[in-house]
């Protein structure tokens, strides 16, 4: 098997992500009772998925036929975008509304009013994070279909003199700091 490296990403390659983000966060804050939800349904489904979260494995063969860097997230989203292009002249920029979450987590997020980027950015979601050129978009829809696994464009790779940023959904840039902690510009 060909080894995908870090730091190999290209300007503007298209950043994709596996499966949804955050389930397994808000799982492990119902555990630590940092967040109560009424239904009990609704509380397994996140506790399930912080003992139980569905890895990609399928798609691993399949990486090198597109990605030109990937990196399986363990600190969170922005933690290991950083770490992906680590020592390249490169940023990025997200798209917060293009972020898969569950739609558990979505209805959450909304009835909650809970900040999507904080729940996203913490890691324990074991899901794969990689770049690939945009001509390479109908082949991994095709393998996505293929394999049965979500994958979803959230971002583009940017000149590095650019700070890395996420679009929130009114459209402003907001700098992406590690750990989902972020700030107005």
């Amino acid at each position: 098997d060909k080894i995908i490296y870090r730091n190999k990403a290209k300007l503007n390659d298209d950043i994709y992500v596996t499966g949804n983000l955050g389930d397994s966060f808000l799982g492990l804050q119902l555990l630590n009772k940092k967040i109560k939800v009424s239904n009990n349904n609704e509380a397994n489904f996140f506790i399930n998925k912080y003992y139980q979260p569905e890895l990609p494995f399928k798609l691993s063969k399949h990486l090198i036929k597109f990605a030109n860097t990937s990196i399986d997230i363990s600190d969170g989203l922005i933690g290991d975008l950083n770490k992906m292009i680590n020592r390249q002249n490169l940023s990025f920029y997200l798209i917060e509304d293009d972020i898969p979450v569950s739609q558990n987590l979505s209805k959450l997020i909304k009835t909650k009013k809970l900040k999507k980027i904080n729940l996203i950015s913490n890691g324990d979601d074991y899901q794969v994070l990689f770049t690939a050129g945009s001509n390479k978009s109908r082949i991994i829809h095709n393998i996505s279909k293929s394999v049965g696994i979500k994958i979803t464009k959230i971002g583009k790779i940017i000149s590095g003199n650019n700070t890395p940023f996420l679009v929130d959904k009114k459209g402003k840039k907001i700098r992406a700091k590690y750990k989902g902690y972020i700030h107005q510009f």
